[in-house]
């Protein structure tokens, strides 16, 4: 078996991971690789993202991430196609209160203004809403917006790169071995596939699956479990308990008659589709909260697109009266419990550490948190934003960070 030697092995090589490993080499550290099975990431939840940045939380905690990693996304705004269009959220009556007190919260904790609309100056600002006799009233975030995640991905693996991390194409970890002094993973080598292969191959238990013939053997002294959907199945392998899940989350893109909607930015409707301009189309997506947990990547086609999100913008405006289906995806969210991510040192075990279990918002928090996550392995502490609150040991003390603005 052939054997190959680094001093941080970083599993994952989405959004996350790839942030991780960039910041890490910008703070001093050597000898990284990244480790990922499929490094186009065909079906990663970075690659099937809807592309919005928010920094509207609830949790402090939330909004300090987003709001750091927006600054980025403004600052390359060319390279990864960020477009400050901000966000539209619509509410009935029985929303409307907690709306209210999300506008004050954000002002008084983070200084952020939203505008407040009553259904007359939502009219008056998007004229094609025109069905509102169920809504209360919107808010709109100016500062928020669109950007392409596969853009910005490829944007910290360049410079990651650049800084000299290896990324391993083509390696599937099956096995680790881990002691307080280092780590041994053993990766199978995966030819390429295809993505009817892909979804097969990652929909099944990875810890469960057929290993190939041809392994490799990485050595390493610290391990970072950022693997998305399947970081649960990982952090079983390394010897701790995730309470991480996989859930389905299915998009379509279609086509509306005569409207020009890239003039907009995202928008949420009261029922919880969000939809915005997609080149010359529309992306809507819906969180269907009764979808059973599991490694699910099919799309549900025109049947979800007429019931989940059809009927809902039927509701909304005569403009979306004739919509025409054209594609879509079925992608994955990595949940908690408290719907707010995993970030720190695994408890009991120096040298593991995590960052996943994002619940929808890796893409737009990826930068911060790898910049923070990388501080705590490299000095040992915080230095930009204390994260110390989302160390995965919460769920055993209660101390959890229940984030409520979720879609």
């Amino acid at each position: 078996m052939a054997q190959k030697e680094y001093d941080v092995l970083v599993i994952g090589a989405g959004l996350i991971g790839s942030s991780t490993a960039m910041h890490l080499a910008s703070l001093g550290a050597k000898n990284i690789a990244v480790v990922e099975a499929d490094m186009a990431g065909r079906l990663s939840s970075s690659e099937l993202n809807a592309g919005g940045a928010r920094a509207t939380w609830d949790q402090s905690i939330n909004v300090q991430l987003s709001r750091e990693s927006i600054k980025y996304l403004k600052a390359h705004q060319e390279q990864v196609g960020f477009r400050e269009c901000g966000y539209l959220w619509m509410f009935n009556q029985g929303q409307w209160p907690s709306a209210l007190d999300r506008v004050k919260f954000l002002k008084k904790e983070h200084g952020i203004e939203l505008d407040v609309l009553d259904v007359a100056a939502l009219k008056n600002k998007c004229p094609f809403i025109d069905k509102t006799d169920d809504l209360q009233g919107a808010t709109f975030s100016p500062l928020d917006g669109l950007f392409n995640p596969n853009l910005l991905k490829n944007l910290l693996r360049a410079e990651a790169q650049a800084k000299g991390v290896t990324f391993l194409e083509g390696h599937r970890v099956r096995h680790v071995n881990r002691s307080n002094a280092s780590v041994e993973v053993t990766c199978e080598l995966l030819p390429p596939k295809n993505e009817s292969e892909l979804k097969d191959f990652f929909e099944s238990d990875p810890t469960l699956a057929v290993q190939s013939k041809e392994t490799v053997l990485l050595k390493g002294k610290t391990i970072v479990n950022c693997a998305g959907p399947w970081a649960g199945h990982l952090a079983k392998m390394i010897g701790y308990e995730s309470p991480v899940w996989a859930v389905r989350r299915q998009v379509s893109i279609f086509d509306v008659r005569d409207f020009d909607m890239s003039e907009y930015g995202m928008m949420v409707d009261s029922s919880g589709v969000y939809f915005h301009p997609e080149a010359t189309n529309i992306l809507g997506g819906y969180a269907d909260h009764s979808e059973p947990r599991g490694h699910n990547l099919n799309y549900d086609g025109q049947s979800f697109f007429e019931e989940k999100i059809w009927m809902p913008l039927f509701e909304r405006s005569t403009k979306f009266e004739q919509l025409k289906h054209l594609t879509g995806w079925g992608g994955l969210y990595e949940m908690t419990p408290d719907k707010t991510a995993i970030l720190g040192n695994v408890e009991g075990m120096p040298n593991v550490f995590e960052n996943h279990g994002y619940s929808g918002r890796g893409a737009m928090q990826s930068y911060a948190a790898g910049r923070g996550l990388a501080e705590l392995i490299q000095f040992g502490k915080f230095q930009t934003l204390d994260l110390s609150s989302m160390q995965g040991s919460r769920f055993n003390t209660g101390k959890l960070i229940p984030e409520g603005l979720h879609i």
